[in-house]
């Protein structure tokens, strides 16, 4: 009996991903989630939409195909949400500069501006949106999947936008296209899909030219072209006082 006990394996499973039998408790259930998502994301990025399968991302979590299978119907739900995550904390991120009250809205629009900029281009978020253009013939859903994302992410600009429309600042009667015209634009198109990105100083110039084009169209009505441009020139004289202390 001695020399069995011995000979007993022992359990290869790290004490971390072991867990008693039954139900997961919620923060056990959390950190299941958060493992096959982190494995889902890292394998359609190495392996590709179509050479990634269910059954490997759970092997690589060190999780249950039914794990998965219970809060995902398919791989192109599971891919849906890996893309929701991606771009969650671009939405974030433009969140935090329209919560600031008060502020003038060109240093408003410049610091969005880069923030969208910067949120396309996060190495991982870039790369996902690559697969999705490679897979598009062959898997017009995911193209369908990204898009669904769309208003989910500028909903704060949208919201922004219609506010300043609605108080007088500014001339934006359709802010949803709005929103959408200006992310196209600080993007770059399909420059940020194939050029490194923008460093710091060249990122803040790309802003603020795109800034200074949509506030001439989206200065409020009886406006002049040479006062939006005035109010611009102010806005880059304030940013420069602001930088030079």
């Amino acid at each position: 009996m001695n020399g069995l006990a011995m000979d007993k394996p022992t359990d290869p499973t790290p004490a971390t991903q072991r867990r008693t039998r039954g139900r997961p408790s919620p923060a056990q259930a959390a950190a299941l989630r958060e493992s096959f998502l982190q494995a889902a994301l890292e394998s359609f990025l190495q392996n590709g939409y179509a050479a990634t399968s269910i059954e490997a991302i759970a092997r690589d979590a060190g999780v249950a195909k039914i794990t998965i299978y219970r809060q995902f119907d398919n791989k192109e739900a599971l891919f849906h949400e890996v893309i929701h995550r991606a771009v969650g904390d671009a939405r974030d991120h433009m969140q935090a500069t329209l919560v600031r009250r008060g502020a003038d809205e060109r240093m408003v629009l410049v610091d969005l501006v880069e923030r969208m900029y910067l949120g396309a281009t996060e190495p991982k978020t870039l790369s996902l949106l690559r697969l999705v253009i490679a897979e598009a013939l062959r898997f017009p859903e995911l193209a369908k999947s990204v898009y669904a994302e769309n208003s989910y992410v500028l909903a704060p600009v949208v919201g922004y936008l219609a506010e300043a429309h609605k108080d007088g600042r500014l001339h934006v009667p359709d802010p949803e296209l709005a929103a959408v015209q200006l992310s196209t634009l600080a993007f770059g198109g399909v420059r940020f899909f194939i050029s490194k990105p923008l460093g710091v100083e060249e990122r803040r110039v790309w802003a603020e030219g795109i800034v200074d084009l949509v506030m001439r169209g989206w200065a409020p009505e009886g406006a002049s072209s040479g006062s939006a441009g005035e109010a611009s020139s102010n806005g880059r004289a304030g940013d420069a006082s602001v930088a030079s202390e």
